[in-house]
């Protein structure tokens, strides 16, 4: 698998992305955002970052790449600000992976 990396959002979103040098596609509906995420793993990217918008409303399609170790697709932030979404992705899956929430306050 190659280190290939993009970013999928609003092109607001995802603008730094680019200027970080990392691949984006801009998509400004779920449609695009989910043809997008196809199309980038069939290119064999391996970690694509997905706006917590589109992340969220895509969450059963998203399923089926989760049970593979690539790609990672990970939720980041709109422009506009995190929804919490991304986070409580990443709790979910390090409790399922290790049993535990390392970043549990309690």
């Amino acid at each position: 698998m190659d280190n290939k990396v993009a970013a999928i959002g609003s092109h607001s979103s995802v603008v730094l992305f680019r200027a970080a040098g990392i691949h984006t596609v801009s998509a400004e509906t779920v449609k695009e955002a989910e043809k997008a995420v196809a199309d980038l793993v069939k290119l064999g990217y391996g970690i694509i970052f997905l706006t917590e918008n589109y992340a969220s409303r895509l969450e059963d399609e998203l399923k089926r790449y989760r049970a593979s170790a690539y790609p990672v697709i990970l939720a980041v932030p709109e422009k506009s600000g995190p929804t919490g979404y991304g986070m409580r992705t990443i709790n979910a899956n390090m409790e399922k992976a290790i049993g535990t929430n390392i970043f549990d306050k309690e």
